[in-house]
């Protein structure tokens, strides 16, 4: 990829949807970026401090998937401030064995109470083929999310669960800096999906892929609608909603270090990434990585291309050191592609990808 199709700060190419690039090579999220703040571990601990209560079973409820910054959360939270805690976990039909093992490993360490819950049968498996069937008929990097419509409906049966075991405070490690910024040109982010002024944005792209892919008229549309309306705690319907249960991201109080993440639950937790893929972030779920392949199949950039040009501008990362570690990590092995979509009965062709064969690695 020569100079003038990469951004000479970061990592985002001229194919990144609502790119610009000035004289100088700098591209327009460079510009803009605003650097991220964190409230603080004093005010953290005060916040939690709110919560407290020796009459109850738990004081909080932690959403754990086996991944390095859900399993961080979950150290901290238990160990770092005695905070009683129910640790749950999506059962998803495509979570990582390996972040079942980490979970498993944590639970037992940290002697935390923890339960997994699923949806009903073959449903998320079931609707996700759907969706992936549909998607390939017009590939679209702005409705990729559509095909992982369950997994962003979640939030509707962590509140649920929250609720039955009387617990006020729900507590996520979600890294703050992980939606990619390119997302803007869509739908937005799943923190965006259910802001009110950002209605007009999604009935118009909405009806725009309607009109170029009829074939979305068969989906999963009560599944797509929760998708919108929950993808987010932060969604004015779920505020509404689940008013007594309120919600605690660790990361916006302390700052998220990927060294710092990944070295303590090593140290404490035996924490492994898979073995599948080289990346240690997104592993816990397998689905992402034929994701990975969709976004650069459709726009040639990738969501860890993203990651990494946010870490280099909060200089946690060199450009230099980021492009080394991009060229190892975003790679993913041919066998783990052609399992999971074996898992669908397709083939790669099924699902329109042209893929820069850079990417996958035999």
């Amino acid at each position: 990829m020569s100079k003038s199709e990469i951004c000479c700060k970061c990592l985002l190419t001229k194919g990144t949807p609502g790119i610009s690039f000035d004289k100088d090579g700098v591209c327009n999220y460079c510009r803009d970026y605003t650097l991220m703040e964190t409230e603080g571990e004093e005010r953290l601990r005060e916040q939690l401090d709110k919560f407290r209560n020796q009459k109850s079973k738990y004081e909080c409820m932690i959403c754990v998937s086996g991944g390095r910054d859900s399993t961080f959360t979950l150290w901290k939270i238990v160990h770092d401030y005695g905070m009683k805690a129910l640790a749950v976990t999506y059962d998803s039909p495509f979570l990582s064995p390996q972040a079942k093992e980490n979970i498993e490993v944590a639970i037992k360490k940290l002697d935390v109470d923890h339960l997994y819950w699923k949806y009903p049968k073959n449903t998320h498996f079931d609707t996700t083929k759907k969706h992936l069937k549909i998607w390939a008929n017009r590939p679209s990097s702005q409705m990729i999310p559509f095909v992982c419509a369950h997994c962003k409906s979640w939030n509707f049966k962590f509140y649920k669960i929250a609720r039955d075991h009387n617990i006020p405070l729900i507590i996520f490690g979600s890294n703050p800096l992980e939606t990619a910024s390119f997302k803007k040109e869509g739908f937005g982010g799943a923190q965006t999906y259910g802001s009110l002024r950002n209605i007009p944005r999604i009935v118009g792209k909405s009806f725009i892929e309607l009109i170029s892919n009829p074939s979305y008229l068969k989906a999963n549309w009560l599944m797509v609608l929760k998708m919108y309306l929950g993808a987010s705690h932060n969604t004015p319907y779920m505020r509404i909603r689940n008013r007594n249960v309120s919600v605690i991201r660790v990361f916006d109080y302390i700052r998220w270090n990927e060294d710092l993440v990944e070295s303590t639950i090593k140290e404490n937790l035996d924490w492994k990434k898979s073995t599948e893929v080289e990346a240690s972030w997104r592993f816990d779920c397998r689905l992402d990585y034929l994701r990975r392949l969709m976004y650069h199949s459709v726009i040639g950039v990738t969501e860890l291309r993203d990651l990494f040009s946010k870490m280099i501008r909060e200089g946690m990362i060199t450009r230099k050191d980021a492009l080394k570690r991009l060229e190892i990590e975003e790679k993913v092995p041919k066998n783990v592609v052609l399992d999971v979509l074996d898992s669908f009965d397709l083939k790669m062709n099924d699902v329109g990808l042209d893929i820069n064969h850079r990417l996958i690695k035999d």
